[in-house]
């Protein structure tokens, strides 16, 4: 224990050089174990830069979808008007948008059970596409610390091994091998944090795509039902808008 105190504050002290030099002197093993987490960071990295771009436009595009349908709604004719047009039409412009495929898959459908059926259908294909790539983040959270922990048993089993080829429990005997079990343990910890928190992040704002998703299928619903009325419809009978939770 105490060597291991003393390879602790060893680590701390030492520079971005002097780092380098402890991986490329530790086991093949070690090497491999840290190149995986390497590997696994790259890719949780890459996997939320490119979610939360993604995410970024959903909530600039969804931000003025509502807006426009708000103006639908608020218009004298919530059937085939020309403000129903105009919504269709900013959704074909618009057709990578989640609630836009919702507003084109709808569009000849009249009665409500149909566009239910068509609503739960766009809903799972956009969760889905959303979904992508995921498992890498949630593969990163699981076995990032148990690579960490692989190392570290590597490297104190080092130690011991190099405790008993030289006879000796001094400092300098042991101090690689735990050094090398203080290095994965630390990329593995570095990998997993970062992931959990994109996925978690990634996740929730998947949540709020979808909580989209069934506000304007209910909407659709009320409106081929004969629920929304033009003037001073009861907006209550729908979802409101998320005023404290963004995408």
């Amino acid at each position: 224990m105490p060597a291991m105190i003393h390879s602790a504050i060893f680590l701390a002290t030492l520079g971005p050089g002097e780092l380098v030099g402890l991986v490329t002197d530790s086991t093949f093993f070690g090497k491999f174990i840290l190149l995986v987490l390497l590997f696994l960071s790259v890719m949780s990295w890459a996997v939320f830069i490119d979610k939360a771009r993604t995410m970024s436009r959903i909530r600039a595009g969804h931000q003025e979808f509502w807006a426009k349908c708000e103006v639908w709604l608020d218009s004298s004719d919530t059937g085939a008007g020309p403000e129903r047009a105009a919504l269709v039409s900013w959704s074909r412009d618009n057709a990578d948008l989640p609630l836009s495929s919702l507003v084109l898959e709808t569009e000849n459908l009249t009665q409500w059970p149909a566009i239910r059926r068509a609503s739960e259908r766009v809903s799972y294909l956009e969760t889905e596409n959303l979904e992508r790539y995921l498992i890498l983040l949630s593969t990163a959270v699981t076995i990032s610390p148990f690579l960490g922990l692989l190392g570290t048993v590597w490297g104190i089993m080092s130690s011991f091994w190099g405790m008993a080829s030289m006879q000796s429990a001094n400092l300098t005997v042991v101090a690689p091998g735990i050094a090398e079990a203080l290095i994965t343990t630390i990329a593995g910890l570095s990998t997993a944090i970062p992931a959990v928190i994109f996925y978690n992040m990634t996740v929730r704002k998947i949540d709020l795509v979808g909580n989209e998703l069934d506000r304007l299928r209910t909407v659709l619903e009320e409106v081929a039902g004969g629920e929304a009325a033009p003037v001073g419809r009861d907006t209550s009978l729908r979802p409101e808008l998320h005023d404290k939770e963004t995408i």
